[in-house]
């Protein structure tokens, strides 16, 4: 496997780390909020209608628009024309539906594949992984975005399964890291506010952390295949 993209993303989001950190850190600090709210919510008899109704407005509308928000930002800093805030926000909220439903065709395709014995779904998602690249960057409607996808990995397949396990295996550390430090706290302390916002803190991350693996590495694979 030809690393090369990989390190190329990473050495992109330290040179524009402050930039792209300063930019969405709201963004990250709102998911954080809801998902921690929505949890509680959930457990509540009283408020169990607003945990459903925030569960479904932070998992069905605002992780696709900070997607979108992330992969169009990243990808104007790494062509040096970063534009304002504002016209990425509109874009976003305008990508928003169809990055919902390219979303949800990968997963029932991969989750699919996964109960075939768990390496069907693996194949399929590395085939469909620069689908959303197709989509945010160029335009491309939803299947259109799933076919440019599959045929760009028809070659190299082997690469992109290790790319998709290489953003799997750090999704799964960081996750795992970050939860055993949640845990050792709320073990060592009462249910109160500071749980909250460590929670929502964490929530945040982890956010953060899936979404510069997608906007960096990932969008440098991407850009490779587009030359390759």
């Amino acid at each position: 496997m030809t690393i090369a993209p990989l390190l190329e993303g990473f050495k992109s989001y330290f040179a524009t780390f402050s930039k792209f950190t300063i930019s969405t850190l709201p963004l990250f600090i709102l998911l954080g909020l809801l998902a921690s709210s929505g949890d509680i919510y959930l457990n509540s008899e009283t408020f169990f209608t607003w945990g459903i109704l925030l569960f479904i407005f932070t998992n069905l509308f605002l992780t696709p628009f900070v997607t979108s928000f992330c992969i169009l930002m990243v990808n104007d800093l790494r062509e040096n024309r970063l534009k304002e805030s504002i016209g990425y926000y509109i874009v976003s909220f305008q990508l928003v539906l169809r990055v919902l439903l390219l979303t949800l065709i990968n997963g029932l395709v991969v989750i699919g594949g996964l109960l075939l014995f768990i390496l069907p779904g693996v194949y399929l998602a590395s085939r469909l992984l620069l689908s959303p690249y197709f989509l945010i960057l160029e335009g491309k409607g939803v299947l259109e975005s799933l076919d440019l996808s599959w045929q760009s990995t028809k070659t190299n397949q082997r690469n992109y399964l290790l790319y998709l396990i290489y953003y799997w295996a750090a999704l799964i550390f960081v996750t795992f890291f970050t939860l055993s430090i949640i845990s050792a706290f709320a073990i060592s302390s009462e249910p109160d506010a500071n749980l909250f916002f460590t929670n929502s803190f964490a929530n945040a991350f982890l956010s953060y952390v899936q979404l510069v693996l997608i906007s960096y590495p990932l969008l440098f694979v991407y850009k490779s295949s587009k030359t390759s």
